[in-house]
């Protein structure tokens, strides 16, 4: 692995790393939550495709009278498209549910803060309570009816509309 002064090659950068100032680029890892979400999508379509499995009725296979009976094969693969249906829902909503593990587990082992990460973070704590205390608190309550004035009154109301004569009608 490369370290920052081979990266940058320079001398400001072997002291940015010995103050523990050095920039690191690169691609945050937002694996957990692709997997949360992959799994959530997964989960419901099995869940859609169990309940279509178990709500949609079984066609009778055969039909006919004590001696004579016959087979519906039509009857007999759509009973068989319920069956897989009911399979890979069962399936796909285990997978999902497995997904959705892995990526509350890797959400909650695989948050290692960076010193540079918390340092900022608790910068923007400090100046977030600051700024609550320059502005105060926030009035929390309504005016009472003789608290609050209106700025500007009309004094006199004109009508704008045109008036109407008889001989327009």
């Amino acid at each position: 692995m490369t370290s920052c002064p081979e990266i940058c090659g320079s001398e400001y950068a072997e002291q940015a790393q010995a103050s523990g100032n050095c920039q690191q680029y690169g691609v945050r890892s937002y694996l957990h939550q692709v997997c949360l979400a992959f799994g959530t999508l997964i989960l419901f379509a099995g869940l859609i495709v169990l309940l279509v499995g178990y709500a949609t009725p079984t066609r009778f296979e055969t039909f006919g009278e004590d001696d004579l009976l016959f087979v519906d094969s039509h009857a007999v693969s759509f009973n068989r498209a319920l069956d897989v249906c009911k399979l890979t829902g069962a399936v796909l909503f285990c997978v999902g549910g497995t997904s959705m593990a892995v990526g509350l587990l890797l959400s909650a082992f695989a948050k290692s803060y960076s010193k540079e990460e918390l340092y900022l973070q608790q910068k923007f704590k400090e100046r977030l309570a600051d700024l609550q205390a320059t502005v105060g608190t926030p009035i929390m309550r309504a005016p009472t009816p003789g608290e609050g004035k209106v700025p500007v009154t009309l004094s006199k109301v004109q009508n704008i509309q045109p008036t109407t004569t008889k001989s327009e009608t």
